[in-house]
């Protein structure tokens, strides 16, 4: 290929810069350069090409930030500038159906803590797997098991929220939910950080916490471990809601 082909393939792939491309785009874009000279090598040379002078990165499996050569960016400036893009388009194309975010980042946005987790786990209705979503950062598809009478992800995604961080939104467990989630099952070194986060939740949100969604949860035989755990974390903070969970667990689970 001549450098005056090259520098007008870089002139018209520097229109996107700054911004995302995926293998499809790019190899649209490779096709309308070369015209009869095309082919499916010479299209993987010249995409080795631009990754090796800058103009390409990789980012995630056949996804592309499109960048000046004479601009290095960090790990942590691609993260903060894509990641909850690659995020939605993740969950957008291995995903059917709705989805949500669970756990400890559920329960991080609703106290507005957006930083980005080293694993996102999203509750969905049928795929379970761990993938990594860009660089290191993992993300794990995880589903609410089935019983016979009941499709359990449907009546957890009536307890889901919105949450918009810059140009997109995500739907995540609502504040009740989102607390039995990450008092579920916490490893070792997350589990007093998660502690901590619940009690300030409890301070900051006692009056305002609908004890109902919990019932509602518990009637589903699902999170009483979670509800045991949060009953002995508000004891010393709020008496009054204690009690209210403990007589929860007397009629609708079990104490622990």
């Amino acid at each position: 290929m001549s450098n005056k082909v090259f520098d007008t393939l870089v002139k018209r792939l520097m229109k996107y810069k700054g911004k995302l491309m995926d293998w499809g785009k790019v190899s649209s874009l490779l096709k309308h350069s070369l015209a009869e000279d095309f082919s499916i090598q010479k299209m993987y040379k010249i995409v080795y090409y631009l990754k090796i002078r800058g103009y390409l990165e990789n980012i995630k499996k056949n996804i592309f930030f499109v960048k000046d050569p004479n601009h290095i960016y960090s790990r942590e400036e691609i993260m903060d500038l894509f990641y909850r893009t690659i995020v939605k388009k993740h969950c957008t194309d291995f995903l059917k159906g709705n989805w949500y975010i669970w756990g400890l980042k559920a329960l991080e946005l609703n106290l507005s803590s957006f930083d980005i987790p080293e694993e996102l786990s999203i509750v969905n209705q049928y795929k379970q797997a761990t993938e990594v979503l860009m660089f290191d950062k993992q993300i794990v598809f995880k589903t609410y098991a089935k019983n016979k009478t009941d499709n359990l992800f449907k009546f957890f995604w009536k307890l889901t929220k919105k949450v918009t961080i810059g140009k997109n939104s995500f739907p995540i467990a609502g504040l009740e939910l989102a607390i039995l989630e990450s008092l579920y099952n916490p490893g070792m070194i997350a589990q007093g950080y998660i502690n901590e986060l619940v009690k300030k939740v409890i301070r900051r949100y006692h009056k305002t916490l609908d004890v109902t969604i919990w019932e509602a949860i518990l009637r589903k035989n699902k999170h009483n471990t979670s509800i045991n755990r949060l009953y002995m974390l508000t004891k010393s903070i709020d008496p009054d809601l204690a009690e209210k969970l403990k007589n929860l667990i007397k009629k609708y689970g079990y104490f622990i």
